[in-house]
Formats: C-alpha cells, structure tokens, sequence
C-alpha cells in the first residue's frame, strides 16, 4: 500500500455558496444613487465601496465592462460575498487593497494601471495583515498588456508587482499574471496558491515566505535579467530576531509546479533562473514533491539550512545543457554552518544530488545521463517518461503522493517512476 504524504497544514477555509442578494454595477449605464438591480445598476465598484454600503453573506456584487477605479476593500462579513465580471463583461480596475476585510471573493476582472488616466508602477493586489478568509480567483493581472517592446530599463521602471499576501487563509486561484516584476509574494500564514500562471516576470516567481501555506501546480515562466536580482522561480528566506536568515518558515507544501526558464530561446534579456532556491534557512516540515524545473543554472532545487523536510518526486533538467549548470537538487547546511538534519530525498531525476550524509536519508534518486534517453521530446519541454526509461518502476512506493505532476495516480502498477511524471501506458491513459 502506498503512504501519502502527511503534512501539518492547519485548516483553511475556502468560499462556498449561499444563496444571497444580487447586485450589478455598469460604468457606463450605471447611477451612483441607483439602488444596484440590473435594470438601475450602480456605476462603478469604487464608488459603492467608498459609500460604505454593507452586505450580507452569500450576496454576489455583478461587474459590467468598464473601469471600475482603484479599489480599496474593507468590511468583515460573516460568510462571503462575491465581487466579479459578469459572464461575458470585461470589467477593469487599476488596482486592488484589501484592508480589514473578511470573507470576500473576488474573480473575473483585469487588474492595471494601464486602465487608469495616468500610469504609476504600483502593487496591483496588495493584502494587508488585517485580512482573512480572501479569495482571489480567475483575474488577470498585468503591468502593461505587451511588453515585448520594453528596454531593460523599461522593465526597471514600469514592471509592477503582482500579488503580495501579509493577510491569514487567503486563496489565490487560476489567476495569470503577466509582465509583472516579483509575481506573488506570500507573507502571510495558512495560505494557498494554485492554477496560478505567472509569465513574464523580472524578479521572482513566487515568494514562499509564510508558515502552513500550498503552492501547487502554478505555472512559472519567462524571465527577464534586467537588474541585480537573483531570480527564483520559487524563493524563501527566514526572518528571525537578528533579520534575515536568523528565523524558521515552517510546514509548506511546494507540489505539482511547473518552472521554465523561458519558453522562447529568442527571449530579450533571458535570465539565468534558478528553479526553487531557499538560501536564508532554516525550513522545517517541507514538501517539494512531482514539480518539473527547467532552468539554467545550478540550482535546480535548493535549501540551505533544512529539518524534516521532504523532497520527493520532482524532475529537474537543464534548459539548454550550457553553463551555468546543470541544475542539481540540494539540501546543504545553513550559511551560518549549522547542519541540516533530519530530510528525505528520494525518487528524484536530475543531474546532481551533491547532499552529504549528515542532512537525512537519500534513496533511489536517479542520474540523468542523456535528456533523450530519458523524456519523450526534451527539446520542447515534455518531459513523461519514455517507455524503456530506466526511471520507469524503479522508485520507493514509500512516502510518495496520491497524484502526479499531470495530477495522474501517482502509483500505476506495483512500484512508483522516478521523476514528477508517472509513466501511463496507453491502456491505462485517461480518457
């Protein structure tokens, strides 16, 4: 029998439906003094939250297309009330802050400052402390639309942050982010972010920086080397007494993402991206399992000061087999030289694994010796297992997870495959 992974997350809380109160508001048809119904909607979503108007759990606010203004939402309800696009609208707004606020779901709106009179570089969804019970669903999030006539130093000047979380259980979900500076930063603790698509970005990726938070199968690409940032597609540091590096970031799960350096090798400014790097230590109770890194550089998967931590499952290869590089998978010890202990590294594909002893058990990892021998076309990123590949049925059934990178069973006859993809054969492949 196979063992799931278990992890100490704490209980998240997620939006469920309650019949309630229907509301529109149409920036073009719309009367601030109107009463909201669709026949006398009101006219933009700033102004009815400026009003102070009050809602009750269950009640959904519909957006008509047009500039909705600059958001700022506050008010604690006692279930959730939607604020999102009407099916078929296009609504827009210039940015988004949540201050106190609970139980609020907000979905299916273009976030940027593009829309407002006048562009300023700005956080385009920022989440205070004093916010719980958010969600943020099905938005698209962009600096300017097109940036593919951007210098360098247009992106040092013009890329905006995405999507910074200090707030508790708040839910960031199918959202694509696009040209963006750092993608999503979490500070906050008992979060979840996933089906997110980040493409374009100049700092990081994701930001894993909260205790109890999930970051599954979110889709990380394109970077822009445009400034002294080290990028990641997933980074961490600790923050402790004595500053950075001097904390703990305890119980998250990294499982099912996907990180591509860049997807076009014609890319302006491409970046040397490391994959998932945590260099500020220490981490406690991670699960880096079944994600798939194609970057250029040597860190494919990297902790640097780790206890109980678990890497299990993930695929990690070279972009272009040049330097810098190839990626490796790594738990070393903290940079203030106090050791890593207690982790598990097994089932994983990659060039290197250059861990010592003394950080956990390792076990049935396996060198990549030939990309092609390996994937089924590693020149265009698919990267299943081929059918005679040495990593087929080679793994340890113990530990690993229910579902694979492409959210297959992740044990498919006796013994599990190395690597983030189960191999499915063609009678056993989905429907």
């Amino acid at each position: 029998m196979c063992r799931f992974i278990q992890v100490t997350i704490l209980c998240l809380a997620f939006p469920s439906l309650l019949w309630g109160a229907s509301y529109y508001v149409d920036p073009v048809n719309g009367n601030r003094d109107n009463p909201g119904t669709m026949e006398k909607p009101w006219r933009t979503l700033e102004e009815v939250l400026a009003q102070k108007k009050t809602f009750a759990g269950g009640d959904t606010i519909f957006l008509r297309s047009g500039y909705h203004g600059a958001i700022v939402l506050t008010g604690e309800n006692d279930h959730y009330v939607t604020i999102q696009g009407l099916s078929g609208e296009h609504p827009t707004v210039s940015r988004i802050q949540i201050r106190k606020a609970r139980f609020w779901r907000i979905g299916r709106m273009e976030i940027s400052p593009e829309h407002a009179k006048i562009y300023s570089r700005q956080t385009l969804v920022d989440v205070a402390e004093q916010a719980s019970d958010i969600a943020i669903e099905h938005c698209t999030l962009f600096s300017e639309r097109d940036s593919s006539g951007w210098s360098a130093d247009d992106w040092v000047q013009k890329s905006c942050f995405g999507l910074v979380v200090d707030g508790t259980r708040i839910r960031v979900a199918g959202n694509h982010l696009l040209n963006v500076d750092h993608g999503i930063s979490i500070v906050g603790r008992q979060n979840i972010v996933e089906n997110n698509t980040i493409e374009n970005f100049s700092g990081d990726g994701i930001r894993a920086l909260g205790d109890h938070c999930v970051y599954r199968y979110n889709v990380i690409k394109n970077c822009y080397d445009v400034d002294d940032n080290h990028d990641d597609g997933i980074q961490s540091w600790s923050v402790g007494p004595n500053g950075v590096g001097t904390g703990t970031v305890r119980d998250v799960v990294i499982e099912g993402n996907l990180i591509i350096n860049h997807s076009d090798p014609g890319q302006k400014y491409k970046g040397t991206l490391q994959g998932v790097g945590c260099f500020d230590g220490f981490y406690e109770n991670w699960v880096i399992a079944n994600n798939v890194v194609i970057v250029d550089h040597w860190h494919g998967i990297t902790l640097g000061g780790a206890r109980n931590c678990k890497i299990i499952n993930n695929t990690v290869v070279d972009i272009n087999n040049q330097r810098p590089g190839p990626p490796w998978i790594l738990i070393d010890r903290h940079k203030n030289g106090t050791p890593s202990s207690g982790n598990l590294i097994r089932n994983n594909l990659a060039k290197a694994f250059p861990s010592k002893p003394e950080v956990g058990h390792m076990d049935h990892n396996l060198v990549i010796t030939a990309y092609d021998d390996f994937f089924e076309t590693y020149g265009k990123f698919d990267l299943r297992l081929k059918a005679a590949c040495p990593a087929r049925d080679a793994g340890s059934n113990e530990g690993i997870t229910a579902k694979d990178f492409l959210r297959h069973d992740r044990l498919i006859g006796n013994t599990v495959d190395i690597g983030a993809i189960e191999f499915v054969p063609e009678k056993a492949s989905d429907p």
